[in-house]
């Protein structure tokens, strides 16, 4: 019961986290990722509620980024350019968890809650009390 929650969890933060950053569904490591998610899902029997954790988040992730965007606070301003650094050919395979890493700081530095509806859900899925009775 415990993992399934956790794994609830993480799918909506990663649901969330790939509609905020506006990550398209078929980058390779995106893709794996909750492939990744949705296999333990179904080992747990709970790959529908993981699979409905996921898109929430990230249509709660896209709303929030379009949020922002709105009242200014996605845009950098307009004067600035950042200068984009310059990667050598031996650090190009080191950039390729990038992803992951960006994931990471991510979940560092947003605290996210999963939605009540969610967690009434998981309510559902431990067994019922009177069954332990005669135990």
């Amino acid at each position: 019961m415990e993992e399934a929650k956790k794994l609830v969890q993480e799918a909506y933060e990663f649901g969330y986290f790939v509609g905020y950053k506006g990550h398209s569904e078929w980058a390779e490591w995106v893709r794996e990722r909750r492939e990744r998610l949705y296999a333990r899902a179904q080992e747990l029997g709970v790959y529908e509620l993981v699979k409905n954790a996921y898109n929430r988040g990230k249509l709660d992730g896209a709303k929030k980024r379009e949020e922002e965007i709105r009242k200014g606070l996605g845009k950098e301003t307009a004067g600035e350019e950042r200068p984009k650094p310059k990667v050598a050919p031996e650090e190009a395979e080191e950039t390729a968890g990038a992803p992951e890493v960006e994931f990471v700081r991510f979940l560092e530095t947003t605290r996210l809650l999963l939605p009540p509806d969610l967690l009434d859900t998981l309510k559902h899925l431990k067994p019922p009390r009177m069954l332990h009775m005669g135990r």
